[in-house]
């Protein structure tokens, strides 16, 4: 069945745009493409522009709508997300290049294989939204790329772990969408980002009809609005905590040393008894580089001292198995609280190698350490401090948004631990804390996170930063840290909000187009 030619049509098609960004040079066009992605990256952390990330869907869908050809859509749409996850996602070459062991030249790439890999879920939706567009024109070219794109996310944030970084909804932090968090999570934000985005570039090349597509806009951003100056309290305040954040600013590449292990653990311990006023104390992620069947009995006394104090200290610390083959990346609650968490979300290459049989002869001949933890059950219980129940997260977990969810209902506030100092100085780190503070508005729940060498920081059930610690020094941080009871809506329904606000879309445009074309018929 040959595609109708919408070039011609009375679809509202502008031909001349098209035709000016077809006239282009492939090259010229992938390069301009680049650099529209790039500036998408202006809207996270630490820059917070928000517009940065607008700029960059808009152009994607215009590339997409005015190709024509599905490959070249494809590669239209790998080349925006080129720039966007190149730029987005840099700080990946430093961990590789400084600690990896392989070099530089390898160490771009294992960053460059990394990116397009990210890029190719851009540009199969790319390819499947230019198909779709041609294939069934009833249905609006912004909606088609809304949902297309919706997908490509999901996909890349859940297969093979997933890796959902720098998600759509994450560049609305200073916006109204940022309202939805709590009714509909960061997909519910993702989907108004998409499909705002989406009907601009529609617009742009006048493929679609406004008047229902502008109806949903104003409804998601006039719905955002309210929520904006008459706030809804979804949870309640039970208590508060006084709690000290202890950020070590241990060396990346001295962390392990059998001489840097013991000088570390020395500053923990005292910094803590210093803060024994303080009902909880957190340590990051392995602050305890010694693995927990070692270290307990040597910290009996120490966490009996704790105990009397009324004081709970929650670390990170390695674990291994009876058997001795198995190791976890773990978080141990003592003191006047108990509990271990086995870390779930492994990062790949970095605490486990995907398909390591395969693979992990090639990085041997790399000469690129390989780590071997192991993966955490899914319905581990919260942790106890005293009296209250804490999610605890460790370093990549937290931008799992249906892992907290699941553990929101059992919690009085989260925690977060991490090693952030494998990123150096460049914005990973302040991507992750963005992430954090996500989860916080979400949810309806205190984060607390505790970091090697930053950023730690409080964060409150608004999503606000109260107070943070400055990068790269050995510091401790105070403060009164709320407990909550009750869940938001996004907790008690999940993706449930953003499925109807995309089946809304998708029906009033559908009904719009048919309404549409009775009348030119009759």
């Amino acid at each position: 069945m040959p595609y109708p030619d919408l070039a011609n049509s009375k679809a509202g098609w502008e031909p001349r745009v098209s035709a000016k960004i077809n006239k282009l040079p492939s090259f010229v066009t992938h390069f301009l493409a680049i650099l529209t992605g790039a500036v998408g990256v202006t809207s996270f952390a630490p820059f917070h522009f928000w517009p940065g990330y607008f700029i960059s869907l808009i152009a994607f869908g215009v590339l997409v709508i005015s190709s024509t050809t599905a490959k070249s859509a494809c590669w239209r749409g790998f080349f925006v997300a080129l720039g966007f996850f190149g730029a987005g996602v840099s700080w990946v070459y430093v961990s590789i290049a400084e600690y990896g062991q392989v070099g530089a030249f390898i160490a771009g790439l294992i960053t460059f294989a990394f990116v397009a890999v990210l890029c190719a879920f851009w540009a199969l939706s790319a390819w499947a939204s230019w198909r779709l567009i041609k294939r069934f024109p009833n249905l609006s070219a912004s909606m088609w790329i809304t949902l297309c794109f919706l997908l490509g996310e999901f996909l890349r944030s859940t297969l093979f772990t997933g890796f959902p970084w720098l998600l759509p909804g994450y560049a609305i932090e200073n916006t109204w969408l940022f309202e939805l968090l709590p009714i509909g999570g960061i997909w519910l934000t993702s989907t108004g980002v998409v499909f705002t985005a989406s009907v601009l570039a529609g617009l742009l090349l006048r493929r679609d009809n406004p008047f229902p597509l502008l109806g949903m806009l104003l409804m998601i951003w006039a719905s955002s609005a309210y929520l904006h100056y008459f706030p809804i309290a979804w949870v309640q305040q039970t208590g508060t905590l006084k709690t000290t954040l202890v950020q070590g600013n241990v060396k990346q590449d001295e962390k392990w040393l059998t001489q840097t292990a013991g000088k570390s653990l020395a500053y923990y311990q005292q910094a803590t008894i210093e803060h024994l006023d303080s009902e909880l104390v957190v340590w990051p992620e392995t602050a305890i580089t010694y693995v927990y069947p070692q270290i307990k009995p040597y910290l009996t006394s120490f966490s009996e001292e704790l105990a009397n104090s009324n004081t709970t200290l929650i670390t990170g610390v390695p674990d291994i198995s009876e058997d001795r083959k198995n190791y976890y990346n773990a978080i141990w609650a003592t003191g006047n609280g108990f509990g271990l968490y086995y870390k779930q979300h492994l990062v790949p290459f970095g605490e486990y190698i995907p398909f390591s049989d395969y693979i992990g002869p090639i990085l041997d001949v790399f000469g690129m350490p390989m780590s071997n933890f192991k993966q955490g059950d899914d319905n581990q219980p919260v942790l106890q401090v005293g009296e209250w129940g804490v999610a605890p997260f460790i370093c990549y977990e937290i931008v799992y948004a249906e892992q907290v969810r699941r553990m929101v209902r059992d919690s009085d506030f989260l925690i977060t631990i991490s090693n952030d100092g494998w990123f150096g100085t460049s914005f990973g780190p302040w991507q992750h804390l963005q992430i954090a503070q996500f989860r916080a508005k979400e949810s309806g729940r205190y984060v607390i996170r505790a970091t090697n060498t930053g950023i730690t920081a409080f964060i409150n059930e608004k999503g606000e930063i109260e107070s943070q610690a400055p990068q790269f020094e050995r510091t401790t941080l105070t403060a009164e840290a709320k407990a909550f009871t009750g869940n938001t809506p996004y907790v008690n329904w999940g993706y449930w909000p953003t499925l109807w606000l995309l089946g809304m879309c998708v029906i009033l445009s559908y009904c719009h187009t048919l309404i549409l074309s009775r009348k030119k018929s009759s």
